[in-house]
């Protein structure tokens, strides 16, 4: 709910702060059972605004900045849309939620994608928040992790998707895989700081401003710089949404190009809106704001400064699939069509100047 003012939350002491870090994202893993509202489109001869839900892979908070600010400043009401952010948390099914259409949209990853696909999944990724992946392997900066032959006789806590890209990637390496310990773990960095665990998988861009905040400093080495092609923050939505209501979906995702692009530009003021107006009680704001800083090396990167913002390429799907069929993840007799689950064309009408 909106405060009347914000205030300035005082800093917790390490060991409140390490229960804090149990809150963190795990690249969007995870939805609570919460009784969502089916999308629908209301008669447009009584002048009302089409309303869905937008599935959160997690918390309210500045890592979803881009669609508050949308929400905020008017730029969905200028576009005829009303639209409910319901957040999410570490159980939360997105890409289920999706398909069965209790929800709009949501966002995935590109190894979601594929497995979405795998499993026959009527799901379209249409624009990309992140055009490089946050998600990575996180250690002390005073044992730093900088290669696979680093993960050599250490112990890292990485959910089971991620277990599947590292360990071809490990053998690949010619690196025997029980040399690595990979232990499952939730949504805990404070494994990390405490020292149960040597790195921990999780977004750079909300573990490393949580954890410098409780003067642990730390290193972080990206899963995509070991060679897993990724986005982070894929929008998705269904096949027959695409096809049935290709306008909302473009009128969304230009309204979500306006408020990441101020996000960008008012990072503090971004931040501020978020803490004040959506995220949940406790939020740290310089922490957010040091997020929203940070996430700007991920938004404005790659193909988004030659096209724009949420751009998004099937090539990098198709080099992960290839990737996937080389290390044994993705199976030889698959068929995978990327331009059944990957479409350009929401983001390209929806960068068009004159785009309806």
């Amino acid at each position: 709910m909106p405060a009347t003012s914000l205030q300035t939350l005082p800093r917790p002491g390490r060991r409140a702060a390490l229960g804090v870090l149990g809150t963190l994202p795990l690249a969007g893993l995870g939805a609570l059972g919460l009784p969502l509202l089916a999308p629908h489109r209301p008669d447009a001869s009584h002048g009302q605004r089409m309303t869905f839900d937008h599935q959160l892979g997690w918390v309210k908070g500045i890592q979803f900045g881009g669609y508050l600010a949308a929400l905020d400043r008017g730029f969905l009401a200028e576009e005829g849309l009303d639209v409910r952010y319901v957040a999410g948390g570490p159980g939360t099914d997105y890409r289920t939620l999706v398909a069965s259409g209790r929800a709009l949209v949501s966002e995935s990853n590109v190894a979601g994608m594929i497995d979405g696909a795998l499993r026959g999944q009527p799901l379209v990724a249409f624009a990309a928040v992140m055009q490089r992946d946050p998600g990575a392997i996180i250690s002390p900066a005073s044992r730093p992790i900088r290669s696979l032959q680093d993960m050599v006789g250490k112990t890292l806590g990485v959910p089971n998707s991620v277990r599947a890209q590292l360990q071809p990637l490990i053998r690949a390496a010619g690196i025997d895989p029980a040399q690595v310990r990979l232990v499952p773990v939730g949504s805990d960095p404070s494994l990390l700081a405490s020292g149960q665990v040597d790195g921990y998988y999780s977004w750079s861009t909300t573990a490393v401003p949580a954890l410098r905040r409780i003067g642990f400093e730390p290193h972080w080495l990206h899963v995509s710089d070991l060679g897993v092609p990724g986005y982070g923050q894929l929008l998705i939505a269904r096949r027959d949404t695409l096809a049935a209501h290709r306008d909302v979906l473009v009128r969304y995702t230009r309204a979500l190009i306006r408020g990441w692009s101020w996000v960008l530009a008012h990072p503090v003021a971004a931040a501020e809106m978020v803490v004040r107006r959506h995220a949940p009680p406790g939020t740290d704001l310089a922490e957010q704001v040091a997020q929203a800083r940070m996430m700007r090396d991920y938004i404005v990167t790659a193909d988004a400064k030659a096209h724009g913002l949420l751009w998004l390429e099937p090539a990098v799907f198709e080099r992960a699939i290839a990737m996937g069929r080389q290390a044994g993840s993705v199976p030889a007799d698959a068929r995978l069509d990327v331009a059944a689950f990957v479409t350009q064309d929401i983001v390209r009408a929806a960068q068009a100047p004159a785009a309806a």
